[in-house]
């Protein structure tokens, strides 16, 4: 008589996530800001896609033996089956998100829809989507078994932030141009509305999507952020983001972190 597969529970251990997702990130910013690209095209395509990857990779090193069987991977990526309506929640968030940085864009901010969608799926299979299988699917679990749900989510996104420093310390990055006090605003913020998808859900894949439809908004549709609106709208979403994790994290947050 067969014997049930014993179900491997994830054991996180938030500091060699930590040490590894930051050191193949900044070492891979510092020898593309050593390179020229006409050179060496590929090799800086290589790096700029383990720059970006190293959440992931990282999350699944990890979470390797959890990870083996296909239904706990499907799981991984797609979550718990939720009720409709926390679908709708989520669909409600990313169309606020959109309408926001749509109707307050900035003066000649325009793209077509073929670029949209080109823009986005490059986000989502090479850049900024695919952190969130680190951030949200692997160090969020890891806070919000010890620390309250809004504590653990500032935390990770405050990482998050700090994780991007390189790319406003060398010059001719997109970063290196803002303002950082108004980058980790928004990252916080950012990391709440991420949250508050991940709770609703459970799924990594719905983090990543989100993640790739804001950075896609920002490539090509800009806001102007001297709008007092935008910004109004922006940290509204944020605080409704932040009142629906309180109120998730009670009843399923001990069901997430198994």
């Amino acid at each position: 008589m067969k014997q049930p597969k014993t179900k491997i529970e994830p054991i996180y251990r938030p500091i060699p996530y930590l040490l590894g997702t930051f050191f193949v990130t900044w070492l891979c910013a510092i020898f593309m800001t050593a390179m020229d690209y006409n050179f060496h095209p590929f090799l800086f395509t290589v790096l700029d896609f383990l720059e970006n990857a190293s959440p992931l990779i990282c999350a699944l090193l990890l979470l390797q033996k959890p990870l083996l069987s296909r239904p706990s991977l499907t799981r991984f990526l797609l979550g718990k089956k939720a009720r409709p309506a926390c679908y709708l929640s989520v669909f409600t968030l990313f169309a606020a998100q959109f309408l926001n940085f749509y109707c307050f864009r900035a003066p000649g901010a325009f793209c077509s829809p073929q670029t949209f969608l080109t823009v986005f799926i490059g986000q989502l299979l090479l850049g900024g989507g695919l952190e969130e299988a680190g951030w949200r699917g692997y160090l969020l679990p890891c806070f919000y078994r010890k620390w309250h749900i809004l504590l653990s989510s500032a935390a990770v996104s405050l990482i998050w932030v700090f994780w991007h420093l390189p790319y406003f310390i060398f010059p001719g990055n997109l970063q290196s141009e803002q303002n950082f006090f108004s980058y980790t605003l928004i990252g916080v913020v950012t990391g709440f509305i991420l949250t508050a998808v991940y709770l609703l859900t459970s799924s990594v894949l719905l983090c990543m999507l989100f993640h790739s439809w804001q950075n896609t908004l920002v490539m090509t549709i800009p806001a102007d952020t001297g709008n007092s609106w935008f910004m109004l709208l922006f940290l509204l979403l944020g605080a409704v983001s932040a009142l629906l994790c309180m109120h998730l994290y009670r009843p399923c947050h001990r069901d997430l972190a198994k």
